[in-house]
C-alpha cells in the first residue's frame, strides 16, 4: 500500500501543478489545491461506490496521496504567489498543459499494466509437528474474490514462503519462493493470498518445480 501512497504522491503533484498553471491564466491561484481536493475525493467516492471491498482500498491509498499534496500546496501557495517569475505565465507552462496531462496518464496505463491482480492478506509462521502437512485451500471473499490459504508442512521448518508470481494465460499457477528464515528456526511457513479470479486448473508450486496438493485431494486419497 505505501507503493500505491508514492504513486499517489507522484499523481498528485502532477495535478497540482496543472491546475497551477491554469490558475495563472485566471489569477484564481485557489484553484490549484481546490481542484487537488476535488480529485482525491472523488477517487474516494469513486472507490467506495463503485469498486467496493477489499479493492477499494487501492483507491484510498492513492487519494491519500493526491490529498497530502493538495494540503501541502495550500500551505506553500502564500510563497508561490508572491514570486513573480512563478505567476507569470511562460512557454514551459505552455508546454506543461500539455505535457503534464500525458504524463498522469501514461503513469495511470503503466501502473494498471503492473497490477498483479493479487495480493498478500497475511502470512506468518506456525508451530509443525509430524501430522503437519503442506497443502493450500481455496475460498471465496468478499466481493466475489479468491483467497488461497498455503501452509507449507514439518519438512519446511525454518523457512518463509513468498510469492515468485502467479500467471492466469490459460490457467492459474501460483509460484512460491521458500528461502531461509533464521528468525523462526521451529515454525514451518504459511500465507494467505487474495486473487481476483481463478482459472481452472489451480496449480500451486515452489520455484524447484515441487506441487503443492490441495486439501481436498490430500483427503481423497
Amino acid at each position: 500500500m505505501f507503493a500505491i501512497l508514492a504513486v499517489g504522491l507522484f499523481l498528485g503533484l502532477l495535478v497540482f501543478g496543472f491546475f497551477f498553471i491554469l490558475s495563472k491564466f485566471i489569477g484564481k491561484y485557489y484553484l490549484a489545491p481546490l481542484l487537488t481536493f476535488i480529485t482525491a475525493l472523488s477517487i474516494v467516492c469513486y472507490s467506495f461506490f463503485f469498486v467496493r471491498g477489499f479493492d477499494g482500498m487501492g483507491y484510498v491509498f492513492l487519494a491519500g496521496g493526491i490529498l497530502l499534496i493538495g494540503v501541502v500546496g495550500t500551505m506553500a501557495l502564500p510563497s508561490l504567489t508572491k514570486s513573480s517569475k512563478l505567476t507569470k505565465v511562460s512557454i514551459w507552462d505552455k508546454i506543461g498543459l500539455f505535457v503534464l496531462p500525458v504524463i498522469l496518464l501514461t503513469t495511470i496505463f503503466v501502473v494498471n499494466i503492473q497490477d498483479d491482480d493479487y495480493w498478500i492478506i497475511d502470512e506468518g509462521h506456525a508451530v509443525a509437528n509430524d501430522e503437519t502437512y503442506s497443502h493450500y485451500r481455496v475460498s471465496t471473499i468478499s466481493e466475489g474474490n479468491k483467497q488461497i490459504y498455503v501452509i507449507l508442512g514439518e519438512e519446511y521448518i525454518g523457512t518463509k514462503m513468498e510469492v515468485e508470481e502467479i500467471d492466469h494465460n490459460e490457467s492459474t499457477d501460483v509460484v512460491l519462493s521458500v528461502v531461509e528464515d533464521e528468525s523462526n528456526p521451529n515454525k514451518s511457513p504459511y500465507i494467505y493470498i487474495g486473487l481476483d479470479e481463478i482459472k481452472e486448473p489451480l496449480t500451486v508450486r515452489t520455484i524447484e518445480g515441487e506441487e503443492i496438493q490441495s486439501a481436498l485431494e490430500i483427503s481423497n486419497e
